[in-house]
């Protein structure tokens, strides 16, 4: 029990060490796109929220775009936790510079450089989705808005299982976008022998998003981490889906911009998955 105890006590030392690094890093991205950063305290964790407002006049927004990012960096090539979980080539930040509407980066408990005391590598490997996880999210994200006006939330990889799970908590949320979004966590920890989230949310095995929530689930034609096949299946289970593959993306290269896509509008009958080999 020591050693457990000494181990943990090493991690979280490295994490906060590794932070100062990295910080920077994500500091002159969004200094270098115009981006407005701050923290706020969710019912448990802290959160990094960068704002982009789009050039001209500003005024109210009609419709906020809210951008979720993956995974990163949960593991080591070893499988053992790694200090920092922060992507070290974020897919959605940059993509959210390019927005030409208002949009809000929210980030994940212990990602982002928070300097939170009460993270542990257990907030982004076994419990990355947890119940704790998602509520402290929902209560940043109503404190960073403060209004009822309409969201569109957007998520990559873990970021849309995010979405998914946070879009029927939050009454302004009328649209859910995910880009390679692994939205059938059992499925996707089996095939490649990951250890199983045993403390995370599925939404695969959650019933479906009400049906005043309009849900587009985009796929890698050619992503070999999250199949395209189960994000279909996903997809065939919600009312007003749509699902689309995208053509030349992979897991995480080749994702045009999301509104450049969902326009148009694609049925889930209509599109099929291409094979792809492991």
């Amino acid at each position: 029990m020591h050693r457990i105890k000494t181990a943990e006590k090493l991690i979280t030392l490295g994490f906060l060490l590794m932070a100062c690094t990295g910080c920077t890093r994500y500091q002159d991205m969004a200094d270098n796109a115009g981006l407005k950063t701050s923290i706020i305290e969710g019912t448990i964790y802290r959160h990094r929220i960068y704002r982009h407002q789009p050039s001209g006049p500003e005024r109210p927004p009609e419709r906020w775009h809210v951008y979720i990012e993956g995974d990163g960096r949960a593991v080591t090539a070893a499988g053992t936790p790694s200090l920092d979980p922060t992507p070290r080539t974020p897919l959605l930040l940059p993509m959210m510079a390019l927005d030409p509407q208002p949009a809000l980066y929210l980030g994940r408990p212990c990602y982002f450089h928070t300097s939170d005391p009460r993270c542990s590598p257990l907030n982004w490997t076994l419990a990355r989705y947890s119940e704790a996880t998602v509520a402290s999210m929902a209560a940043a994200l109503e404190k960073a808005l403060g209004t009822d006006t309409p969201v569109t939330l957007i998520g990559h990889s873990g970021g849309g299982t995010l979405a998914v799970l946070l879009a029927p908590r939050l009454p302004q949320v009328d649209q859910v976008v995910t880009l390679a979004g692994n939205l059938q966590v059992g499925k996707w920890t089996a095939y490649h022998h990951y250890s199983p989230l045993t403390l995370s949310l599925d939404p695969g095995r959650l019933p479906p998003l009400p049906a005043d929530i309009r849900q587009y689930h985009l796929a890698g034609a050619r992503d070999r981490e999250i199949h395209c096949h189960w994000i279909r299946e996903y997809a065939e289970t919600q009312p007003g889906s749509h699902f689309q593959q995208v053509s030349g993306a992979d897991h995480r290269t080749g994702w045009p911009p999301w509104w450049t896509l969902i326009n148009l509008e694609p049925t889930i009958k209509t599109q099929r998955c291409d094979k792809v080999t492991r």
